[in-house]
């Protein structure tokens, strides 16, 4: 595929089919996203197919051709929380066709910590509706990861804009993130972050868990942190009704960080049934052999076969 050809396929994706969306009123916009979501070929087809060929090596996800329409869909979705998002200014702003359940702490500040599982824009408008702000901490977006893409790469920098204009603080970028994540919490300011990073990706301080019947591992970095500030653990995740495309953003009980073994495995526990109820909004599959054959060289992880 030549240079033009993948600029006018972002295009499509990242820009024109998401941005339409969040202008339509709701029941348009879900037949619009739905309708192109059926397309093989269609929108995020390309982050669709490696993970309907990964997940039936794992689990039973049923019709194939079911899984990926569902992929799209939920990666089309998360373009168009984005645009929706800076569409409506307003922090407080929130749609009827997503939910909440739970609540977060309002005495005290927290790691909120979540997963690459479904989508991710709503969790800042949350806590900001709290009356917080909070800081999330990312991986470096880096131009030189996106050669050959620029769209990719301007999108993901909006996304990051959009997140810290919500949120009320610049993202905490890794490496040297410590100091800014503690430094936020002594403030009174929540953190979020990710969990489910294999090896490759957080190579230090893995512990091992198990998700899907298979031994993987999680960074222990956040509970490090949270322990050290003498804050909780709050988890959160993202339940989908795909017939509807409704989302509901779930806010779980705080848990202690000074169990780190134990505190691991109840958010691999979250992430495990979350995967089993919506396998297709893990974003993570590609990740996952890998993921497997990396962690069997953390301390005390032994794996057995895949089947």
């Amino acid at each position: 595929m030549n240079f033009i050809r993948i600029q006018c396929k972002d295009f499509l994706q990242y820009v024109f089919v998401p941005l339409l969306a969040a202008l339509m009123p709701w029941p348009l916009a879900r037949r619009w996203m739905q309708w192109w979501s059926r397309r093989a070929k269609g929108p995020f087809n390309e982050a669709a197919r490696p993970a309907s060929l990964i997940a039936p090596q794992y689990m039973q996800i049923g019709d194939v051709q079911v899984f990926a329409y569902s992929c799209r869909l939920i990666w089309l979705l998360d373009a168009y929380d984005f645009y929706l998002s800076i569409t409506r200014w307003p922090r407080s702003w929130w749609p009827k066709h997503v939910s909440q359940s739970g609540a977060w702490p309002t005495d005290r500040p927290y790691i909120a910590t979540g997963f690459h599982h479904g989508t991710g824009m709503w969790i800042f408008r949350s806590i900001a509706q709290t009356g917080f702000d909070s800081l999330l901490v990312s991986a470096r977006w880096l131009r030189s990861e996106f050669i050959g893409y620029p769209l990719r790469y301007w999108y993901g920098r909006m996304r990051c804009r959009e997140i810290e204009r919500v949120s009320g603080r610049k993202v905490a970028m890794r490496p040297n993130a410590r100091e800014k994540l503690m430094h936020s919490l002594a403030s009174g300011t929540p953190v979020i972050g990710v969990i489910d990073m294999p090896p490759r990706m957080a190579p230090r301080g893995q512990r091992p868990v198990r998700v899907i019947d298979r031994n993987i591992s999680f960074p222990e970095g956040l509970l490090t942190i949270a322990r050290e500030s003498k804050v909780p653990i709050v988890p959160y995740w993202i339940e989908f009704d795909l017939q509807h495309c409704t989302r509901r953003l779930c806010i779980g009980t705080p848990l202690d960080p000074a169990d780190q073994a134990g505190t691991l495995q109840a958010l691999a526990d979250i992430l495990d049934a979350q995967i089993r109820r919506t396998p297709e909004a893990w974003f993570f599959w590609p990740e996952l052999p890998r993921w497997i054959e990396d962690a069997a060289h953390v301390d005390g992880v032994e794996n057995g076969g895949s089947g």
